[in-house]
């Protein structure tokens, strides 16, 4: 095992839900997970609604087709669902109401027409599969090969450009189980938590000083260099301070405590 160089350290933070419609997936171990495919993409928001939509069979556009209204006789779709014109630059959207059994609405295709290529996308029952919204990951209890979509909001993962220095505890609440008769103390491991801080020089940049105020949580993610797999956290920033010396320059200290699970990729 070799050192790990101290400067090579990478810590980022969660922004603001951004929205994402039909985002491609990757089947991983043997077809039972699928993992979105853009890395930028795969911290999905914590309490908002994820669709996870299965592709069926294509589907061909019908007469009076339109811009925006797609006819396709006993489509089986429903509000929610998914759309990707294949004719029409691989067009995705979502289905925004369903006037009858055989027509849908969409947001606007440019030169949608009678005799495009529809592949669906029906939305998944949530007790099909488990999702993990700190990786992009959906898991399955059985292998059989599928196309997924993803569809819902992501949390954009951004650098702390100005860190230079951090540290963090993992721990677990190490539960009493001493009976009578017993001579030596026993326990069990109960509930985990997280905690760390990080230390970086102050600038304009609010990031840390938004999400202490907001009081909601954020992911903070560590890695050991740009390329390693990182550690994800739900936390909440506890404090942020803000120091000044002569001779030196103005720095920000911010802690944060972890808020529900962490993740260990590549553990």
């Amino acid at each position: 095992m070799s050192e790990v160089i101290g400067f090579t350290t990478q810590i980022k933070i969660s922004g603001a839900a951004t929205a994402t419609v039909g985002e491609a997936t990757t089947s991983i171990a043997g077809d039972l997970i699928y993992q979105i495919t853009d890395t930028a993409k795969r911290v999905l928001d914590r309490t908002g609604t994820i669709k996870v939509q299965l592709q069926g069979a294509n589907d061909a556009a019908e007469a009076a087709t339109s811009a925006t209204t797609i006819v396709m006789t006993t489509h089986g779709l429903v509000v929610g669902d998914l759309i990707i014109n294949t004719t029409r630059a691989n067009a995705v959207r979502l289905v925004l109401t369903r006037p009858d059994a055989d027509s849908i609405t969409v947001d606007s295709v440019t030169d949608q027409a009678d005799g495009d290529t529809i592949e669906t996308y029906k939305t998944e029952l949530v007790t099909a599969y488990t999702l993990n919204r700190l990786n992009g990951k959906v898991t399955y209890a059985t292998a059989v090969s599928r196309v997924i979509k993803i569809s819902g909001d992501y949390l954009p993962m951004t650098v702390a450009a100005y860190a230079n220095q951090m540290s963090k505890s993992e721990v677990a609440d190490m539960l009493d189980v001493t009976a009578f008769g017993n001579t030596h103390k026993k326990r069990f491991a109960g509930l985990k938590s997280a905690s760390g801080s990080l230390t970086q020089f102050h600038t304009s940049d609010t990031t840390f000083a938004a999400a202490l105020t907001a009081g909601v949580p954020v992911v903070i993610e560590d890695r050991t260099a740009a390329a390693a797999e990182p550690n994800r956290y739900w936390a909440l920033l506890e404090s942020a301070e803000v120091a000044a010396a002569v001779e030196g320059v103005i720095t920000e200290s911010v802690s944060w405590v972890s808020y529900d699970a962490w993740i260990k990729l590549g553990v």
